[in-house]
C-alpha cells in the first residue's frame, strides 16, 4: 500500500490499474501516462529496480495489453504500464529505493515525449 500511495502521490498522470483493496497484497500495477513502459523497465534495471511492463505471458510483445485496452484504457496510456510485483525479501527500504527512483526517471521520460510535450502545449493554452 506505501508503493501504492507513493507513486500516485509523487507522479501526476498515474493511473492505479486495479482495485484499490481488493488486490494481491504483493501486487501492484500501474500506467503511467506520456511514456513507454519498456524504456521505463530499461532505465527502472539500470537502477536495480525489477518490474514488468504487463503480465508474463505478454511480457515479450511490445504492445499495449488487452486486458487494460478491454478496461477502456487509451493505447497510448496503456502502453506506459508499470507492474510490481513484491516477495517476501522485498523490504521498507526497497519500497523508498523505487519510489526515490521512479519520478526522476519518469521526468526524463516525459522530456522525450512527443506525446507529453503536446499535453503540456494544449494547457498552456
Amino acid at each position: 500500500d506505501r508503493l501504492i500511495k507513493g507513486i500516485l502521490t509523487t507522479i501526476d498522470h498515474t493511473i492505479l490499474t486495479g482495485h484499490p483493496s481488493q488486490r494481491l497484497p504483493h501486487h501492484a500495477s500501474f500506467c503511467i501516462e506520456f511514456i513507454e513502459g519498456e524504456a521505463m523497465l530499461m532505465l527502472l534495471n539500470s537502477q536495480g529496480i525489477a518490474a514488468s511492463s504487463g503480465s508474463a505471458c505478454t511480457s515479450r510483445a511490445l504492445k499495449a495489453s488487452h486486458v487494460l485496452i478491454a478496461m477502456g484504457l487509451p493505447h497510448e496510456v496503456a502502453q506506459g504500464s508499470l507492474l510490481f510485483a513484491m516477495g517476501v525479501s522485498n523490504t521498507e527500504d526497497d519500497v523508498d529505493y523505487a519510489l526515490e527512483k521512479l519520478p526522476p526517471i519518469v521526468n526524463r521520460l516525459r522530456q522525450m515525449s512527443p506525446l507529453y510535450a503536446k499535453f503540456i502545449k494544449e494547457q498552456r493554452r
